[in-house]
């Protein structure tokens, strides 16, 4: 029940009700117009709806182009069909080839989600067709268009959809996630080690995860923009930019975050004891760590920036300072490998805090 829950929660949201609805209501005036089209493309009004399913797209655009790409296989399947029809009867052998052929032509790259229909639309036309494959091949091309139209029609109409919440959700649960796992480094920098919880040191794939789907957020808002009235209206032309370079920060710190979490879980349980952090070096981390997670939960709540990045800067130089002491302290001739874990956090903490301090003074790149 609590996967249930969970997915309901993630599936089922206000875009995704909206959209269900306006695919509904379209289906509906498509079902209902279909059979008042001219000629005889009235006999074949089930496919009116279906040009509705393939136009409703959770973004104006996308429907748009899934729309085209859809027609544009179904018209070259149909083409394809003509093709084995003037060479005769169709039978088992032409149909076979005819539909071999069409998934080669559907490998198009341009065809995008119309490669689906090459093959779909010559078995229909060969098959349903049969005798009547003119008027058939007409019907079904003239329904599918019509049907589209009014999808897209509904679509633009009824509150088009703009994605730009979604895109600043999945930023601020990047941002929650980057947070958690330095608080959760600080907090083992802290403890006897080997600290007694390890999961955050398997949180690498969570890191990227989030990043990817901050991504795919950020491009279907843009996309979401385009061509979308809801979008001049609202002049928020300025929150898709934001989200760009939300995104670029966000790439860096995770790459450094990542790339810290793995010194520190080599250093704790994987890698040799040369390797391992020195006692005198894990508290200055630590709070180095807690500082860093400050400064992006102040990104995260829009608060004054100026007073955590120096905090940041602060804790930096104690922890280089502690280095340089632990590498003075060192017996003659000892390596400096036993600094390296050290040394390397400091360098991830150094480059996030210089990606982070660039974009929050940058023009608009602040709270």
């Amino acid at each position: 029940m609590a996967t249930l829950g969970a997915w309901m929660k993630s599936t089922v949201t206000g875009q995704r009700v909206l959209l269900a609805a306006k695919t509904a209501l379209a289906v509906g005036v498509a079902w209902s117009l279909a059979p008042h089209l001219p000629g005889v493309v009235d006999d074949y009004p089930y496919y009116a709806p279906l040009g509705v399913l393939v136009s409703m797209y959770p973004t104006f655009m996308g429907s748009v182009r899934t729309a085209v790409q859809s027609l544009a296989g179904l018209l070259l399947g149909i083409v394809l069909a003509a093709g084995v029809l003037l060479l005769g009867n169709p039978n088992v052998v032409s149909i076979s080839a005819a539909v071999g052929l069409g998934v080669l032509l559907a490998g198009m790259p341009r065809l995008g989600a119309g490669r689906e229909y090459v093959p779909v639309a010559v078995l229909l036309v060969l098959i349903i067709g049969g005798q009547d494959a003119d008027a058939f091949s007409i019907g079904y091309a003239v329904q599918m268009g019509f049907g589209v139209v009014v999808g897209l029609v509904i679509n633009v109409g009824i509150f088009p959809p703009l994605a730009l919440d979604a895109a600043r959700a999945q930023i601020s649960r990047a941002r929650l996630t980057l947070i958690s796992q330095l608080e959760d480094a600080a907090a083992a920098s802290g403890e006897e080690w080997p600290p007694q919880h390890e999961e955050w040191a398997a949180r690498r794939h969570a890191l990227d995860d989030a990043i990817v789907e901050v991504r795919d957020a950020v491009h279907n808002a843009a996309e979401s923009q385009r061509a979308n009235p809801r979008a001049f209206r609202r002049s928020r032309h300025g929150v898709v930019a934001n989200s760009y370079g939300d995104l670029a920060v966000l790439e860096d710190i995770t790459f450094h975050v990542r790339d810290l979490s793995e010194v520190l879980a080599g250093a704790i349980w994987e890698g040799p004891n040369e390797f391992r952090l020195e006692v005198m070096l894990r508290e200055p981390l630590g709070r180095c760590l807690s500082a860093t997670a400050g400064l992006l939960q102040s990104w995260e709540d829009g608060d004054d920036h100026q007073e955590p990045i120096v905090r940041v800067s602060t804790r930096l130089r104690d922890l280089t300072d502690a280095i340089a002491a632990s590498h003075a302290a060192a017996p003659q001739g000892a390596g400096v490998d036993s600094l390296a874990p050290g040394a390397a956090a400091a360098l991830d903490v150094q480059r996030i805090l210089t990606a982070l301090t660039r974009h929050l003074r940058s023009d608009g790149g602040g709270p």
